[in-house]
């Protein structure tokens, strides 16, 4: 499967549930897939985004949908643990795995050489973890994610088919818009 197509998928079924999209490609895709207040985009934090979406997890009672990468996980797998040990109910992590670098050469990554993501989840204690190798596989693990409690693990197989256009994202702008959709007494805007 595409990791657009995936993004398209997991935009579709968040409704207004916000979405934390992994550096570069994933960022730039979920903007051009439907830029929205609820997106959080975090271009250069490679390693930090299942990081971020369980601290906001745990700061809100919202599900949290986070978007992350194989490399991204590789570097910094204590995110895992972390999230195991926290358990919180209201998170759900995609890691799109394309068993490559992506961002630093298209080295292959250790998933291309035997590291299951899958089983370091399960064996930090996610137990709600799976891996899909298409969109029909994973609409099925999204859609049971969102309505179970979690935390939930989502390894997604995706081929690289290039890149879109680099999205016009200012961190700044996406901090102060994102934490908006969060003021106390406030709904979240609908998604546009």
């Amino acid at each position: 499967m595409r990791r657009f197509d995936a993004i398209q998928l997991a935009l579709r079924l968040a409704e207004n549930r916000p979405i934390i999209g992994n550096l570069g490609p994933t960022t730039d895709e979920l903007w051009h897939a439907g830029h929205r207040d609820r997106n959080f985009y975090t271009y250069g934090n490679m390693g930090l985004v299942s990081s971020l979406a369980l601290g906001m997890s745990l700061a809100t009672e919202e599900q949290i949908i986070a978007l992350d990468g194989d490399g991204s996980l590789l570097m910094n797998l204590g995110s895992l643990a972390s999230i195991a040990r926290e358990k919180p109910r209201n998170l759900i992590v995609v890691a799109f795995d394309n068993e490559a670098w992506g961002q630093t050469g298209n080295q292959m990554s250790h998933t291309g050489t035997g590291t299951d993501l899958e089983k370091v989840a399960v064996s930090c204690g996610i137990a709600s973890s799976t891996t899909v190798d298409d969109l029909e596989e994973l609409e099925g693990a999204l859609s049971n994610a969102l309505t179970t409690d979690g935390p939930h693990f989502i390894v997604a197989k995706i081929e690289e088919s290039g890149y879109l256009p680099i999205s016009p994202v200012e961190p700044e702008f996406t901090l102060y818009r994102f934490r908006n959709t969060f003021v106390e007494g406030q709904q979240p805007a609908p998604p546009h």
